[in-house]
């Protein structure tokens, strides 16, 4: 098979991986309430078509399920998170839940993995201690996020849903989005960024799939071109570097009473001015693409009148 046969066919299961069979259509009798169907499931009770004596299998499907690897499982969603991010977190945001592995237990799971693998290798011991003379709490915050990398990277990942909020909001794919599927996004974008950090131990090269997976994400999920991707991203890691900024100032602030209201409240207008600019342009893209697909449509009205 040709290079080019290989990618078309890549790029059709990146958009629709999954073909469910269905089981020998029955009837098939529940083993645990009795009732006959047809399917792969009981209505009655839910209990799957198939179900008999406990085997070897049936034992290591015990033992996987305990550590998420059974159907549908972290594996099979990490696979998909890596080859297809956006369409995959795409698919979980318009409720197709049942092919997923749930989207917090997953961080929490590869968080506590990230940490075994940091003990048993000794990297533990270099992890940077942000230590000063004096006792500073943005010290005790480092810490806090390089010893907790889930919710660390969780919680840096938040800052980020605002924005996106804005400037992808009137995208092609999932337009109008809510804060609440922001949530998860970053839920799902920060699965990815732990999983791969655990090489990062051995090859700093490894931080630079960070920006190329949220690009690739964000431009799976949400449909803008490559530029309307890239400048919007950047927009929202410029957003991001502010907030940043504006976290630590409030804590001088409270900490140390520095003063930095000024610094603080300008902050915070430059990113309101991001935000108003960047939807402004989505706005007005969303105008001149909804003007193109009017006149596509009346193009393929006329055409079949005019063979007539």
């Amino acid at each position: 098979m040709r290079l080019k046969e290989r990618f078309h066919r890549f790029r059709a299961w990146q958009k629709e991986p999954r073909r469910f069979a269905v089981k020998e259509s029955g009837p098939h009798r529940c083993a645990c309430c009795g009732n006959e169907f047809e399917g792969n499931y009981c209505p009655v009770c839910g209990q799957a078509a198939g179900v008999g004596r406990i085997t070897w299998q049936s034992l290591w499907k015990n033992v996987t399920m305990l550590w998420g690897l059974e159907s549908n499982s972290m594996l099979s969603s990490l696979w998909q998170l890596i080859w297809r991010p956006g369409y995959f977190i795409g698919e979980y945001l318009d409720g197709r839940r049942q092919v997923s592995y749930p989207p917090v237990k997953m961080l929490f799971m590869l968080a506590v993995f990230y940490l075994v693998v940091i003990q048993l290798s000794g990297s533990s011991d270099a992890i940077p201690l942000m230590i000063n003379e004096e006792k500073h709490i943005i010290d005790d915050i480092a810490n806090w996020l390089m010893k907790n990398p889930g919710w660390g990277i969780l919680s840096l990942t938040m800052m980020v849903i605002l924005p996106t909020w804005v400037l992808f909001r009137l995208a092609p794919r999932h337009p109008k989005h809510t804060l609440p599927e922001g949530v998860f996004l970053q839920v799902f974008l920060s699965s990815i960024l732990i999983f791969i950090n655990i090489p990062e131990m051995a090859s700093k090269w490894f931080n630079l799939l960070i920006p190329f997976y949220y690009y690739l994400a964000y431009r799976q999920l949400f449909g803008y071109s490559f530029w309307g991707t890239l400048w919007r991203l950047f927009c929202c890691l410029l957003v991001w570097v502010i907030s940043l900024l504006i976290f630590v100032a409030c804590f001088e602030y409270l900490y140390n009473r520095r003063d930095v209201i000024s610094f603080i409240f300008v902050s915070i207008a430059i990113i309101a001015a991001i935000l108003a600019f960047g939807y402004l342009i989505s706005k007005q893209t969303e105008k001149r693409r909804l003007k193109r697909s009017e006149s596509q449509k009346q193009t393929e009205e006329i055409s079949p009148n005019m063979v007539k």
